[in-house]
């Protein structure tokens, strides 16, 4: 019998991984994807970080990868100090970690990523589709590191680039997405599904560790 699933005479919960299950909204917009928006979503917790991310002021404290899938905080005192004053209601850096989690961002341990977050709803250049990321259910646990299955942004970005900021208002009228009432699921409309790059790159399998 395993000793390691039992303590005290209790059975202890299996070992849980971070599921790095990706899929490409780069295109969502494009293919007639819906926003399912609600009364806070261009001024919640993830909007307010896309604008932080946009500004190139905080560049040298906070910035996209070069991919634009993850982004990464490069000076932990200085963007406590300086940036989340004035966008959040925030003193330390765990608690805005707690907010990440809270919003299903997922940290990388890849060695070009190390360190960064993600969200396949969180992309450069397309802020529209930040109203797609929802608050988790509470009471989940936390998950263990699975470096092996985390998405290769990198080769992924040579089939789905992104734009490299938000574009300008020329005066062009854009056409309005459709938007979905509040609750009901995002719809991905042909959005290819990606694990760890897109076809023709063949997807390896996912790797779990034993």
């Amino acid at each position: 019998m395993n000793s390691s699933y039992f303590s005290s005479g209790r059975v202890a919960e299996p070992l849980r991984f971070v599921d790095h299950t990706y899929h490409d909204y780069s295109r969502y917009l494009e293919q007639g994807g819906e926003l399912i928006k609600h009364k806070k979503s261009t001024d919640n917790f993830p909007a307010r970080l896309h604008r932080i991310l946009s500004n190139d002021e905080h560049s040298d404290v906070i910035c996209w990868m070069p991919h634009g899938r993850a982004w990464k905080v490069l000076d932990r005192q200085r963007f406590i100090e300086e940036v989340v004053p004035k966008y959040f209601v925030c003193k330390r850096f765990q608690s805005f970690t707690r907010q990440l989690n809270g919003w299903g961002f997922k940290r990388l341990h890849q060695e070009k990523d190390f360190g960064c977050y993600y969200h396949e709803c969180f992309l450069r250049g397309i802020p529209e589709i930040t109203c797609l990321v929802r608050r988790l259910p509470t009471g989940l646990g936390k998950c263990l590191p699975s470096k092996e299955s985390e998405p290769d942004f990198y080769s992924m970005s040579l089939y789905f680039p992104l734009p490299k900021k938000e574009p300008a208002n020329l005066g062009v009228a854009k056409p309005e997405p459709r938007v979905g009432e509040e609750g009901q699921p995002a719809r991905m409309n042909e959005i290819t599904k990606i694990l760890r790059g897109p076809d023709p790159l063949p997807p390896p399998p996912l790797l779990r560790p034993q």
